[in-house]
Formats: C-alpha cells, structure tokens, sequence
C-alpha cells in the first residue's frame, strides 16, 4: 500500500508520548501553524490511530521518548500499523543515546530534548517535503518502469527487426522525455546492419552524426567494460568524456547530454542504442538500468529475429527443393512409363503369340525380360506414390465396401506366385465387415503386405490372412486385417527400421532376395491416411504377423 500525500498544511500529525504535558506542548505549537494533530498517549491507541484500513490520510508521526528502550518501544507499535518505512518519523529523545542506535532506527528527523516548538514545526516541515518528493519520484519511477515493459513487450511481440528497433528508439524517446534517440547496429551473421533514428516530434530522424570507425570501438570498449556512457552535459569539459568524435558528433546534433548504451550478445558488441537531449540532464541510476534492460532484450530480441528469419529463409529454400524434386520425379517416372509400358505389352504379344513357336531358350529368355519389366514398372510406381504422398497429392475415392470382397480378390491374385514357391496361401473364412475407404489404395496395401509374407517364406510354409472387427459404443468401430506367415522373420533390432524408405532386412539381403525396401513404407502413408495404425510382430527364423487396423467410419 502506497501511503497517500498531502500538502503540508492540511497533512495530520500524530504525536505519541508518555508525558502528557510534552504532548500538549508539541500539539499546541503544530495547530498554531495549521497541522491537524492527532495524539496517542499509549501504543495501543498509536496502532489504532494509524491502523492501514483508517479512513485518514496519513502524514507524519511524532514520537517523544525520552530514553532508549521508550523509543524502542514506540517504533515497534509503530511497526505493528505497517506503516513503519512509509511515514517520515520524528524522534524526539534525549541527549544520552548513541548515535549508532539513532541509525538504527533511522528516523526522518532527529531532536533533542528538551522540546523547541519552533525547531519541531521546522522537521515536521521538512519531513513531509522530503515524503513528497520521495512519492514524486516513485510515481516517476514506476511510470518509467510501466513505460519500459511495454517496450519490452513489444519487443517480445515481433520477430521484425526494423520494428522492434523503431518501437524501442520511440518508446524511450517518450518515455525518457528527451529530444533524440537512435539505434545503430552492424551488420554481421548475428543481426542485420540498421541505422534508425527518432526525434521528439516524432518525425523520424537522421542518425547521430558519428562515424562508423568511432562507433564500433565505443561499442566494443562499452560492452568488454559492461558498462554505459552517460554524459551530462557535453559543454563541460569537467562532465564530458575524452571523447572528441563523440564531441564532434554532439556538437553536430546539438545536444547537450547523452545516454549511451551498448548492443551485443555473447563476447562482443553489435551496435549502440543512443539517447540524446538538448539540456543538460543527470542521468539517475535506475534511468541508466531501465535503458540497460531495454538494450538487453533489444538485442536478444533482434538475434532472435535473425535467426528465424534465416529458418524461414531455409525452409523455404527446402520447400522450393522439395517441390523440384517432386516435379523432377514426376516428369521422370512419366518419361520412363511410357516406354516401360510398350515395352511391356509388345513382351507380352510377342510371348504370348509366339507360344509353341519360339526356340525354348528364347522364350525363357523373354520370360526373364518380361519379369524384371514388370519389376521396374512396379518400381516406378512405388517411388510415384511415394513423391505423391511426401507433396500430399494422393487423392482418395471414399467409398463404402465389403473389405472381405477385397482380401478375396487379393489372395486370388496372389494364389499363382504362393503355388509357385509350394506355399500354403489361405483367408480365413471372414466376417463381412463394411469399411469406409479408398478401395484401390486399401487393395494395395493387402496387395504389398502379402506379397512380401509369400516372398519372404521359404518353400513348404504358410501364409494366413484373417479379419476381425472391433465393437465401439455405436456398433462395428474398427476392422483388423492380420497376415500371419511362418517366414524367415526379422531381426528385432531392425523392425522399427522397416517403415524407412529403401530399408530392408539384413537376413533378407543376405538371402539375395529381391525387392526395393518401398513396400511397408508405402503401405504406412497408405494406411496413416485412412486413419488407421501398422504394427509389425516379428521372430527371427520362425515367421512375421502384421496387422492393419482401419476404423470402419471415416
């Protein structure tokens, strides 16, 4: 609680003392000159007199002691009212106490007894001037202080530096009333190179007319020395520093006094911020640390902006990357489609056509051929969808479907190649569950997982697909496809790597086994996009089950 302020002539007095006839004599000789007086002959009636919740303004307390321990006594009831630290306190007590202990104490004002009238009405006087003056510069104080963090929260609010420097030069301009204010700083890897000025009109001004080989050593001599440069008055030769491009830049601008505090961050110097008035002017402690703590978070505030703006820089710089890239490998897997698939359909009229009629070794031939045309057809289509799916262009048909109608026609295809590698491929007598979905998206996925579980077991295994349903609160919540093989299995360090691109098995490697390491990458951006979760359970040497789970309602 801030304790209120009145002119001297109508500010109240409390006067408390044992000794009534002393006490009569200072209330008379104060409401002579026009003080109300209030009087407390004990410390219980001080603390109600003064109690913090009083209607009364307070202004000033008397305390007549006449030894040490009844002015212990009294400043401690005093204490009691909280207000002891915020009322001037007179202390009037004998000529035997120590000096040490009246500054213990310390009082506003000290008297000794006997008791002057006229001396008394004099410290009362001068005891509130002081209080006044006092209030008037914690009101200026916190004004500045108020005005300082909204300058720092401006700073806080933008990641531009220009902005950021123009609300800092202009806001301490106003808040520090002075005519000038400039920031200068040096361009370099930690913030960009500004030179903004402000003057009181609020026109923006020039910048101080100091030259950049004397900015930069007055900026680095200020920062090394963790320090600021306040100048009084740059007339007085007993004030000024030894400073003549500062002089020289002063007498330029026509000021008077200076404030000047430093820019940097980590072990050097980056800049300057100036303050500049046309008067001569002391510059107070707090002044000089309010204007410190702006410069700190102006500087961390423009190091800041850098570096974002050089993120975004980047992430721009990759975004255009990434749609090159994709343009790049869109127009690539177009220009390799087109030949791959005539090659592909003349293969296979020529095989097809030629049946019984070509030498044996050259159908064989033409086999191997049409076989890894297929292959490199397939993998351009896996790296197609996967540029699609890294630029977000895979566009969804939704439907409503039967998802066993779907794995039916997926184990069918997949029934040559299992017979093929004397493979046991079998879809558990399915529940019918309808799903909402992408039906040809959802066909690859099964497409790709089974087709790695019959490639992946060895001859003489099995290979089982198998569906289920899971019941929320509304019915039928979610669908889970299972397929289960009793292949090679995968070694448990390298599971989570399989949904990286181009990742594949050590074991399956070292088998020679073909395949590109894109088909559980794709079928993971697949399957993320119906909303719907992979999960891969694994056991070297005894076989691999992975499960898709897809809510039935999009």
């Amino acid at each position: 609680m801030e304790t209120a302020t009145v002119p001297a002539a109508q500010a109240p007095v409390a006067v408390a003392g044992d000794r009534p006839s002393e006490r009569a004599e200072a209330c008379s000789a104060l409401r002579a000159v026009g003080f109300p007086v209030r009087e407390a002959a004990d410390g219980g009636s001080l603390v109600k007199l003064l109690a913090p919740d009083a209607p009364e303004q307070h202004g000033v307390v008397i305390i007549l002691a006449a030894s040490e321990a009844e002015a212990d006594r009294w400043l401690e009831q005093l204490a009691r009212t909280g207000l002891r630290g915020r009322l001037p306190v007179v202390l009037v007590t004998g000529g035997s106490v120590p000096a040490e202990r009246i500054a213990q104490w310390d009082p506003s004002e000290f008297l000794l007894r006997p008791l002057q009238p006229a001396e008394l009405v004099l410290r009362v006087r001068a005891a509130l001037a002081r209080n006044s003056q006092r209030a008037e510069r914690r009101e200026k104080t916190e004004a500045m202080r108020s005005r300082t963090r909204r300058i720092s929260e401006a700073i806080r609010g933008s990641h531009d530096p220009q902005a950021m420097s123009r609300d800092v030069i202009a806001g301490l301009g106003e808040a520090f009333g002075v005519e000038h204010s400039w920031i200068v700083t040096f361009g370099d890897e930690r913030v960009p190179e500004q030179a903004l000025g402000w003057n009181a009109d609020g026109i923006r001004g020039a910048t101080p007319a100091l030259a950049e080989d004397a900015v930069r050593p007055l900026a680095a001599q200020l920062w090394e020395d963790a320090t600021v440069l306040a100048v009084p008055d740059h007339r007085d030769p007993a004030l000024a520093p030894s400073c003549d491009p500062l002089a020289e830049s002063a007498a330029r601008d026509g000021l008077r006094s200076s404030l000047i505090v430093p820019l940097g961050h980590g072990a050097s110097a980056f800049g300057l911020l100036w303050l500049g008035s046309d008067a001569p002017r002391n510059w107070t402690p707090m002044e000089t640390s309010l204007v410190q703590h702006v410069a700190g978070n102006l500087a961390h505030g423009l190091v800041q902006g850098q570096l974002i703006t050089a993120q975004r820089q980047v992430l721009e710089r990759l975004r255009d990357l990434d749609r090159a890239k994709n343009e790049f490998v869109a127009t690539v897997n177009h220009e390799l489609r087109t030949p791959l698939s005539s090659i592909i359909g003349y293969l296979d009229l020529i095989i097809d056509d030629g049946e019984g009629r070509l030498p044996e070794e050259s159908s064989r031939m033409l086999e191997v051929v049409a076989r890894n045309a297929h292959r490199l057809h397939q993998l351009i289509e896996d790296v197609l969808m996967l540029s699609r799916s890294d630029a977000q262009q895979i566009r969804q048909s939704i439907e409503k479907f039967n998802l066993n109608t779907v794995l039916r026609s997926v184990v069918a295809t997949m029934a040559p190649a299992a017979a093929a590698g004397d493979l046991r491929l079998q879809l558990e007598d399915p529940e019918p569950v309808r799903v909402e979905g992408d039906r040809a998206q959802l066909e690859q996925v099964f497409t790709n997982i089974i087709s790695n579980a019959v490639k992946f077991t060895p001859s003489g295994g099995s290979v089982t697909v198998s569906l289920s349903s899971t019941d929320g609160d509304g019915g039928v919540d979610r669908a889970c496809v299972r397929v289960a093989d009793t292949g090679i299995g995968i070694p448990e360090d390298e599971v989570p790597k399989l949904y990286q691109r181009f990742f594949r098995g050590s074991n399956a490697t070292a088998a020679a086994i073909q395949g590109t390491g894109l088909g559980l990458a794709i079928v993971q951006d697949l399957v993320h996009q119906h909303g719907g979760e992979l999960l891969v359970q694994s056991r070297l040497g005894e076989g691999t089950t992975i499960s898709v789970e897809l809510p039935v309602h999009r």
